[in-house]
């Protein structure tokens, strides 16, 4: 009979986790607020209108993977490390698939969608994006801007234009404007929060 290491195997084990969970991190969960139940098959949740939810449990996302002994042999603890990269990389892929399956589930729902129908990018379409999302202020009232996730192609777009876009003083005289309708916004929900104990 082989022996058997229990201990080894549980610093193993941790080891692996911990490394998955580094791998798992990514900017576009970054900001998405986590909670860890551990038991039940459903949960409720409200929106932040009051709407009340329910929702079954299931897997957004998961993969395996398997390690052969001629690559423990040839690549000792790397081989462990290759694997769980790469299932962690299909795994980050499954949750931002959910992730904008969800998004446009909710958008299509609300109406709170801004379709191009074709139009290049333009100051006038991402003027018409801003309008729709809703910005928090801190207390001196500086916006906290929410992330956009744009396709690679929008995002080389932007990366030019915003700087121009920013010396245009009519285009910057619009985004003072609507910041300024989106700060009220803020302080006028912000005042009408009940406080809770």
């Amino acid at each position: 009979m082989l022996p058997d290491f229990p201990k080894i195997k549980k610093k193993h084990v941790e080891a692996m986790n911990k490394l998955l969970k580094e791998a798992l991190q990514d900017p576009l969960f970054s900001g998405i607020r986590e909670e860890h139940h551990f038991e039940g098959t459903g949960m409720s949740y409200k929106t932040v209108d009051g709407e009340a939810h329910e929702t079954d449990y299931h897997g957004v996302a998961s993969s395996e993977f398997l390690v052969r002994r001629e690559d423990v042999i040839a690549k000792g603890a790397m081989a462990y490390v290759e694997n769980i990269r790469s299932a962690a990389e299909e795994m980050k892929k499954q949750k931002a698939q959910y992730l904008f399956e969800k998004i446009k589930e909710a958008t299509d729902k609300t109406g709170n969608v801004v379709d191009g129908k074709g139009r290049p990018f333009s100051f006038e379409l991402f003027v018409e994006s801003i309008r729709k999302i809703w910005i928090e202020f801190d207390e001196k009232g500086n916006p906290h801007m929410t992330t956009m996730v744009v396709p690679p192609e929008v995002g080389e777009k932007l990366r030019v234009l915003l700087p121009e876009w920013e010396k245009n003083l009519e285009y910057k005289k619009i985004m003072e404007e609507i910041m300024e309708a989106k700060r009220k916004e803020w302080n006028d929900r912000e005042s009408h929060r009940k406080l809770v104990d």
